[in-house]
Order: structure tokens, then C-alpha cells, then sequence
């Protein structure tokens, strides 16, 4: 079991079903754990009748209970056993709801991590019929002469644990503890082995089942860090811990850092499929806003599929935007959070309307003076200015450097935002390699030449490299594709 947990299996037999006015009338706890073995059971006076039903169940009477100890009477002996120790009970909510109602009427605050057998057995074996305590130990061929008594009934508990621990396998058993007590977890068919495998450095990882079944994958800039983060919020039935459940092995894959991740990531989960990921969205092309000024007017906004022609040579300002719907969001948001006029800008159609101050006090359509307008237009670029196009800021392709701080380095080629590989750098001979072709060593070498006619292909421009481009340029170092022969 679990390493330094003490468990303590409890039962309880009670006069009626509330803990708020029904009373304990039997007590057993069995403490389990590393070097840990004692057991306590006591009858209690509940200091109220026993109804028949009760009697009949579990056979106390009420002539069984004269002159036994009350729960004040034994609480100091009770408290030394559970605290500290996890609770472990068949229906622990049950059980749990006595024991803390019991002690906060003796000033004490009674709070244990809980770990319920029904709900372990329904998980570890949902084929059986049924999952009370009578079932479970026919189930694993028990036999208990005495049912419905606390000492019975925790003997009971002990056997399930004692069978489910051996059926399972202690992988198995522990995970499922740890998921119902809020430990962290490791998935059951891996050990700490495996994970201290796996390199605190950049890449993307793959988690596979046991068959080799490709589960789920992403980037990280530590990959220990994010494969242990799957597995530290596993809780209940969540898809963390459906995941946990099935994951078999982990593989990886080393790059250079952040941007090596986002490049590398989305063309590989729209090629792949995880099982339990959600498939990558399929990119349309982007939208971008228009900002058409005219002296003296309102500044108006134009939406349109991709760029503009020349774009680097356009001289009107514009934003980008993933796609039409996300320019539309933005639009929308910017506009109500700047109290913006829909109106004055001349986007507004027959169902939308309009919230901003101007409108909502009556004045649309209202002229604006020639210092409103200067206001009007500066707030509007303000408000984009996160959206702005940045115009490609070099003369020629480059060359960005990435290095992981391992000694792994890779050179991405990129032209105008657009992104020409990554590549392994040879100053001997000055020359280029795919890095994936570079590391199984059948990959062609080429030369600043060739590499800068590479870049005179056209592209489709991708958003998304723009902004990871334009999100990592600024920590990393970018060098002209001429200077490249430079490089030692």
C-alpha cells in the first residue's frame, strides 16, 4: 500500500441513519500500515432507545448496551487512533458524518482524507452484480459468521483490501487509492523509473498505451514537468484519470526550445489523431482589418480573407487575426471596452446594435468636430494596437537561433513570417541540414545559396507561425542569411 499512510478501517452501528439526532452505538477500527497492526471495538451506551428494526439487524439490544461506555467516555481512546490516519470505511460518507457530528459535540473538529471501499470496489471491479459488503465477500469468498457488526464488518473491509491488493496488483491498487485521497498518482503500468527517464528539457511527448495506441500529445519546455502535471490532477472520473489509466509508456522527442515546440506541434497533431485529445482545428486563412482613414472623417474599419497585396509595401496600417470570426470577436470587444461607435465606423449591420455611450444617450449619427475625430481615430488604433501588422524587418531571409542550454541547437529558416524548416548548421562546411534527416544521417547538405533560393518559393502565409515568430524574436538571436558563413 501506499508508503507512510496509516489506515484506519472503521465501522460504525448506529440507532438510525442521521447523524444529527441518531446516535453510535457500536465502534470498531483495525489500523493498517507500514509496521502498523492494532485494533480497538467497543459497545457504547447511546443514551437513547434502540428501535426494533436496529435490534433486528444488527442483534444489539438495549439490555447488550446498559452500563457500557458513552462516546465522551471513550473519545480520548478514539481520537489517538484516527488521527492522523486515513479513514477508511464501506459507505464512508456514512461513518464520516457520525464521527465528525460526535466529535464537534466534544469541541473537536474532525476532518480525515476519506477513502471509501464501496466506491473503490465499484471501480476496481465494476462486473459484479452488486457492491455491498455481504456481496463483496461472497464475491472473494469470504465467510463471516456475524454480519452487521462493527468488528465483522471491518474484518470484512480488511479481506476486500487484502484481495484487491493481490487481484490488482499493487500499481493498480495504489493508483486507485491515490486518485479517491488526492495523492499524486503515477499511471499504473509506469514506475518513478520511467518517469526520471524523462529529460527536463523543450520538446514534444506522445503518451502511448500499453499496445502502443498514441493516447494524447503536446510541447512542453519541460518534459517531466508536463507529462507529471497529467497526472497530478487526476481526480474522480475526470479525463485526467481515464488517461492515467491507460497510459503505458512515454516517448519524446528533443528540440531546441519554445519555438522549436510551436512550429513542430500543430502539423503534427493535425498529421496524427490522439485518442483522447480533442482534434486540432483546422485553420482557415487569416483576417485581416483595415484601418481606411479619410482627412477630416472617422477612421473606418474593412475586413478581408488573408493579406493584402505587397503587404510589407502597403502603407495603411491593418490588423491580423487568426480568422474572420476571432477579428469579429475582437472587433466587437474592443469596441464596447473603449465605447467605441459601431456606427461612426460604419460597421454596424441591421441586427447588431450598438452600446456605446453616444448611442445609448440618443446622439448617433451626430457630426463630430474635427478634434473629436483625431480623438476618435487615436483611440481606435490604441485599442488594435496588440492586432497591428508588423511589417517583415529585415532586408533578406533569416536565420533564428535556438539552443535548448544543453548543447542541442537547431537554426529555423524564415523569410517574410514564412517559415522555410529547421536545420542543423555545419560552419566546417558551411552548410545546411534538415535537422530530423541530420540525426539519422541521410540527410542532403545545402549550402546559403540554395537555402536562400529555398526562400524565394512562395508560401501560404500562417498565422500562427507569425505570431510565434513575432512572440520569440526578440529573446532569440536573428541572423542574416549572408552573415551565415560568418558563423564559427
Amino acid at each position: 500500500m501506499l508508503d507512510n499512510v496509516c489506515f484506519a478501517l472503521v465501522d460504525l452501528e448506529t440507532t438510525g441513519g442521521q447523524a444529527s439526532h441518531d446516535q453510535i452505538m457500536e465502534i470498531a477500527v483495525r489500523l493498517v500500515g507500514e509496521g502498523v497492526n492494532d485494533h480497538w471495538e467497543s459497545l457504547l451506551d447511546p443514551m437513547c432507545g434502540v428501535p426494533r428494526f436496529i435490534q433486528g439487524l444488527t442483534g444489539i439490544t438495549p439490555a447488550m448496551l446498559k452500563g457500557k461506555p458513552t462516546f465522551t467516555d471513550v473519545q480520548n481512546t478514539l481520537w489517538a487512533l484516527l488521527d492522523d490516519a486515513v479513514l477508511v470505511a464501506h459507505n464512508a460518507r456514512f461513518d464520516a458524518g457520525f464521527l465528525r457530528a460526535n466529535f464537534a459535540r466534544q469541541g473537536r473538529q474532525y476532518s480525515p482524507r476519506v477513502l471509501c471501499t464501496l466506491k473503490l470496489a465499484r471501480t476496481l471491479y465494476p462486473e459484479w452484480p452488486k457492491h455491498g459488503l455481504e456481496a463483496i465477500c461472497e464475491q472473494i469468498g469470504f465467510h463471516s459468521e456475524v454480519h452487521h457488526r462493527a468488528m465483522a464488518d471491518v474484518d470484512a473491509m480488511k479481506a476486500f483490501f487484502d484481495y484487491a491488493r493481490l487481484d490488482k496488483g499493487e500499481a493498480v491498487f495504489n493508483f486507485e487509492l491515490g486518485l479517491q485521497l488526492g495523492f499524486p498518482v503515477l499511471p499504473p503500468l509506469m514506475t518513478q523509473s520511467d518517469i526520471d527517464l524523462i529529460p527536463c528539457q523543450p520538446g514534444i511527448y506522445r503518451l502511448l498505451s500499453e499496445i502502443g495506441e498514441l493516447l494524447y500529445m503536446d510541447g512542453a519546455t519541460s518534459l517531466q514537468e508536463a507529462v507529471l502535471a497529467h497526472f497530478s490532477s487526476c481526480a474522480g472520473d475526470s479525463k485526467a484519470t481515464k488517461l492515467a489509466r491507460r497510459v503505458g509508456r512515454v516517448e519524446w522527442q528533443l528540440l531546441a526550445g519554445e519555438l522549436s515546440v510551436g512550429l513542430r506541434l500543430n502539423p503534427l497533431l493535425r498529421q496524427h489523431v490522439p485518442q483522447m485529445q480533442r482534434r486540432a482545428k483546422t485553420l482557415g486563412k487569416p483576417c485581416s482589418v483595415r484601418f481606411v482613414a479619410t482627412t477630416g472623417a472617422v477612421t473606418r474599419l474593412r475586413l478581408r480573407s488573408g493579406l493584402p497585396a505587397k503587404v510589407d509595401l502597403a502603407s495603411e496600417s491593418f490588423a491580423i487575426f487568426r480568422d474572420r470570426q476571432q477579428a469579429k470577436k475582437c472587433i466587437e470587444e474592443q469596441l464596447r471596452l473603449c465605447d467605441l461607435c459601431m456606427h461612426a465606423l460604419n460597421i454596424v449591420s441591421e441586427r447588431d446594435q450598438c452600446t456605446c455611450s453616444a448611442c445609448e444617450a440618443g446622439d448617433v449619427g451626430t457630426e463630430h468636430s474635427e478634434d473629436a475625430v483625431v480623438k476618435l481615430n487615436s483611440r481606435l488604433l490604441a485599442a488594435f494596437t496588440e492586432y497591428l501588422y508588423i511589417p517583415w524587418p529585415f532586408q533578406e531571409p533569416i536565420v533564428i537561433r535556438e539552443d535548448n542550454g544543453n548543447g542541442f541547437v537547431e537554426w529555423h529558416l524564415v523569410n517574410h513570417w514564412c517559415y522555410y524548416g529547421s536545420y542543423y548548421w555545419d560552419s566546417v562546411q558551411e552548410a545546411f541540414c534538415e535537422l530530423d534527416k541530420a540525426e539519422s544521417g541521410v540527410g542532403d547538405w545545402i549550402g546559403v545559396l540554395a537555402a536562400r533560393l529555398k526562400c524565394e518559393q512562395g508560401i501560404d502565409f500562417d498565422y500562427q507561425h507569425y505570431r510565434l515568430f513575432h512572440r520569440n524574436m526578440s529573446r532569440l538571436t536573428c541572423i542574416p542569411l549572408s552573415e551565415m558563413t560568418t558563423i564559427k
